[in-house]
């Protein structure tokens, strides 16, 4: 195996130990994306989706107990949502903003998805700027709790160029 397990991962649960990474998708984005588990080292590939919650995967880069071809491994859903995405080729380049400073630089339309585990997107008006969430109200800056950073990037949407006739 050449992924050493995180030591903050020892003597507590594996919610308690995923609690303190950033969200990276949803879980229900897992399925297919090879994932290196960072409590364990393992890299797995989540494939289905259990009825309780969690997933089974196949195990990709293992050890002992844990070997490759294994499909009987489950994995919860906050594993899947906060482990790290492993590719084959040119790593896809990933963005995060640690607080809700860094975050109110981003441009309009710029969506991130919280550690709590829901997107937010930014808009500005005559007031400041403005998190929106699905079917939500939006709320300000100001109003961001700390407890939602690090934050992933997910998108940004080019602002419009209004042109005069």
């Amino acid at each position: 195996m050449s992924h050493t397990p995180d030591p903050r991962a020892n003597g507590i649960s594996t919610n308690d130990y995923c609690a303190l990474l950033p969200k990276q998708r949803y879980s229900h984005e897992a399925r297919g994306l090879m994932l290196l588990l960072p409590s364990s080292g393992l890299v797995v590939v989540p494939f289905e989706e259990r009825k309780g919650g969690g997933w089974t995967v196949a195990v990709v880069e293992g050890f002992g107990s844990y070997p490759v071809g294994g499909h009987h491994l489950v994995i919860g859903d906050a594993e899947a949502e906060t482990a790290i995405e492993l590719s084959l080729g040119e790593p896809v380049p990933v963005r995060s903003v640690q607080d809700s400073d860094e975050a109110d630089t981003l441009p309009d339309g710029t969506v991130i998805l919280t550690r709590a585990g829901y997107s937010l997107r930014k808009d500005t008006d005559e007031a400041g700027t403005i998190w929106t969430r699905f079917l939500e109200a939006p709320v300000r800056t100001a109003d961001l709790g700390d407890d939602l950073f690090p934050a992933k990037v997910r998108s940004a949407v080019p602002v419009k160029e209004s042109t005069s006739v």
